[in-house]
């Protein structure tokens, strides 16, 4: 059974990507059975919360579409979020030179080079998710934790440095199906948001540094490590990032395909390149051979929620309810775009904390609302949801990176999210709402 539901990933996959450059007679119906297929297959799969609310909005999308009469479409609405499982299927590869290359070796030895400060570590680990995250996504979380447990750093430390580090490259890297969901739904092309989204992130950073100033005072320290490390290794992996996104932007200027599919097909590309590069070619083979029997494992949730996610903001949107959640984000546009923004991160943050995943948020938000209908313009729309996205990652019981961080430190989620992030989710979530406000009045 575990081989049928990982080849139906990569057919449906590979199907999709064929029918988008070929269009193929009923490509769309084919794609849409194929997609349901995969979704009732990795159902049976998940456990506990996945299943329920992945189920939920599954059965009650589809009492809703046949209710409201809008069944003829029912294909369009399941594949609305089919680009970004391509996505989380094939970029994952992307990795493997990293590894082939003994890149994160070098990373490691970087980082503990400023273990002597609290300070100086901090800054280095969140720099380094800055530069690393938006390739190996939540993989960096357990590389930078296996570099570092020599060091036996306190787990207060780790859990500020892991979860603000990662979080600051959620609302702007192109590697993360998050974003590309948000754009994909509000229609906004990723050269026109990168610019705000970048500005943001970094002011992310930049307090997440500012803040653990004042907290390190608290703190005891006398680890000091000094390895001795190449920047030949950190520069290549700052060319390859730039040649990323160039080859993205150039692969969407001449095909003018979705962003989605240009940022899978760059990442497909630059990795074979990266390893004929490194001279690793078997290596990277070797790799994809065990990564292909492991993908269904690594991104069965991922898909699932994805899938019935854009299925269920899909079929919502058409109906009443739909109007409603539009009608109420316009009066609050109308009244004040500030307190429009504050409302939208607050409200996914708080219904993230009692459980519900920002992806039902997010995704009916973006679904029924046009950014225009309330005054602002669509990147300004879409860098508000990615901010409330990234807020509610952080106080969220069941999103993936606190689960790993709950493993890796054995820790629950009071101390992680709340007693040790609490005080920055809320200067955070003031920041974003302010920086968003000012970009709004000063360009948008």
């Amino acid at each position: 059974m575990e081989s049928i539901r990982s080849w139906s990933i990569w057919v449906l996959a590979i199907s999709f990507l064929t029918h988008t450059f070929f269009a193929l007679p009923y490509g769309e119906k084919i794609v849409g059975f194929l997609t349901l297929i995969v979704i009732l297959l990795l159902l049976s799969k998940l456990k506990g919360f996945s299943k329920v609310i992945s189920s939920s909005m599954l059965f009650i999308g589809i009492i809703v579409m046949f209710s409201s009469g809008n069944a003829e479409n029912w294909e369009e609405s399941i594949m609305v979020n089919l680009p970004l499982v391509v996505l989380l299927v094939f970029v994952p590869i992307l990795s493997f030179p990293i590894g082939l290359g003994k890149y994160d070796e070098h990373v490691g030895h970087f980082i503990k080079r400023y273990s002597g400060s609290s300070r100086k570590l901090f800054f280095s680990i969140t720099g380094m998710f800055f530069l690393l995250g938006p390739i190996i996504n939540m993989g960096t979380i357990r590389l930078i934790d296996d570099l570092l447990k020599k060091l036996q750093l306190p787990e207060e430390f780790l859990a500020k440095s892991y979860l603000r580090g990662f979080t600051a490259i959620i609302m702007w890297s192109p590697f993360f199906a998050s974003l590309l969901l948000v754009l994909h739904l509000v229609n906004v092309p990723l050269y026109s948001y990168l610019p705000a989204a970048i500005v943001v992130g970094l002011l992310h950073l930049l307090v997440s540094n500012v803040l653990f100033i004042k907290e390190s005072k608290k703190m005891k320290w006398t680890i000091v490590e000094r390895p001795h490390f190449r920047l030949r290794k950190l520069n290549e992996l700052i060319v390859i990032f730039c040649l990323f996104f160039l080859l993205v932007f150039v692969l969407d200027f001449l095909f003018n395909i979705k962003m989605v599919i240009s940022v899978t097909i760059a990442a497909l590309l630059l990795s074979i390149l990266w390893s004929l590069y490194l001279k690793a070619p078997k290596g990277f083979l070797a790799r994809f051979k065990q990564y292909r029997k492991q993908a269904i494992d690594l991104s069965a949730n991922e898909i699932v929620l994805f899938l019935t996610a854009g299925y269920f903001g899909s079929v919502i949107s058409k109906t009443p309810v739909g109007e409603v959640i539009n009608h109420i984000i316009v009066s609050l546009g109308n009244l004040s775009v500030l307190l429009l923004i504050f409302s939208i991160i607050l409200f996914t943050g708080l219904l993230a904390m009692v459980g519900l995943h920002q992806i039902v948020t997010i995704s009916a938000l973006a679904t029924t609302v046009v950014a225009v209908d309330i005054g602002i313009d669509p990147v300004i729309f879409a860098l508000t949801l990615m901010c409330a996205w990234t807020s509610a990652t952080i106080v969220s019981p069941i999103t993936a990176v606190n689960v790993i961080l709950f493993n890796l430190l054995n820790r629950g989620f009071k101390d992680i999210a709340i007693r040790w992030n609490g005080i920055f989710t809320l200067v955070i979530i003031s920041v974003y709402t302010l920086s968003i406000y000012m970009l709004h009045l000063i360009f948008y």
